[in-house]
């Protein structure tokens, strides 16, 4: 029999290893956003010299003047803050709805089979509805507007899945059988009872969604037609030329991108990581 002393250092070394596996691999995730950071602040010929520069020589503002100055970013964020606002706000309620609906009406007629066709649907290839929802959107008039980046997508197969998971698991029917006892609507009920239970579940389908919506790129190229309805994506994307490149604005563009994302995932990482662990599966 192995003495404690002999399994605790075992088990220190076990942990010590995971840690470093983990920490290697944080660093190897971690490494392209550092990359993007030092670039930013780099002269184009620095960001490609060999061999490479781990530290700009001068931290350079240049890059963010430019785009400030020769592009109209600050209406490209206001756009994509704007579509992002509404297709979260809306996509976050209608998956919080279809969720309850499928997770608490289980005499509903046809549940089963139109549950098990939203999560069919979860196979079907974006690109293969990309040509008829443009030809919707065409239809209804609504291309080069905001809606049409809000509204497709917003009630997805996933959110939808998500919450009904997460609202089986974690609301309980005595709950809702009170509220009806004391005379909630169903409405009221699902705003003041089944919302203020989900809370870490909308808060995972937030950063979701808003991760979905602030980097579509292929969707805004196809539906925005003139440059004060660009998203910061599309502005992006549009500063490379066939020849010459900006890779300094570039660098400094995607930069400014990327920190809207951190910064929310930093003020919701409680609720997101509740979200996920927090009985998300059940079902």
């Amino acid at each position: 029999m192995a003495k404690p002393g002999g399994i605790h250092t075992t088990e220190l070394a076990k942990r010590g290893a995971i840690y470093a596996l983990l920490f290697c691999l944080a660093l190897v995730f971690v490494f392209p956003f550092y990359w993007l950071f030092i670039s930013a602040f780099k002269s184009p010929d620095q960001i490609f010299t060999i061999p490479p520069q781990f530290l700009p020589e001068t931290w350079r503002l240049d890059n963010f003047r430019d785009v400030f100055a020769k592009t109209k970013i600050l209406r490209a964020f206001a756009n994509s803050t704007l579509i992002a606002a509404g297709h979260c706000s809306l996509s976050v309620l209608l998956c919080a709805m279809g969720g309850y609906a499928f997770a608490k009406f289980p005499n509903a007629p046809g549940r089963a089979k139109l549950f098990a066709f939203v999560l069919g649907t979860m196979m079907i290839p974006g690109e293969v509805t990309l040509i008829p929802s443009f030809i919707i959107m065409v239809k209804l008039g609504l291309v080069n507007s905001y809606w049409a980046l809000i509204i497709p997508g917003a009630a997805n197969a996933f959110g939808i899945f998500w919450m009904r998971q997460y609202i089986a698991g974690n609301v309980p029917d005595a709950l809702l059988d009170a509220a009806r006892v004391d005379g909630c609507g169903e409405v009221a009920m699902f705003f003041r009872v089944v919302m203020p239970v989900i809370r870490p579940a909308l808060a995972a389908l937030l950063i979701l969604r808003l991760m979905y919506s602030w980097n579509n790129l292929m969707w805004a190229f196809i539906m925005l037609r003139t440059e004060e309805m660009q998203t910061m994506p599309l502005l992006i994307y549009l500063l490379q030329g066939e020849r010459n490149t900006p890779y300094g604005m570039l660098m400094a563009g995607c930069l400014l991108i990327t920190l809207p994302l951190i910064i929310a995932f930093v003020l919701f990482q409680k609720h997101f990581i509740g979200g996920i662990t927090a009985g998300a599966v059940k079902g």
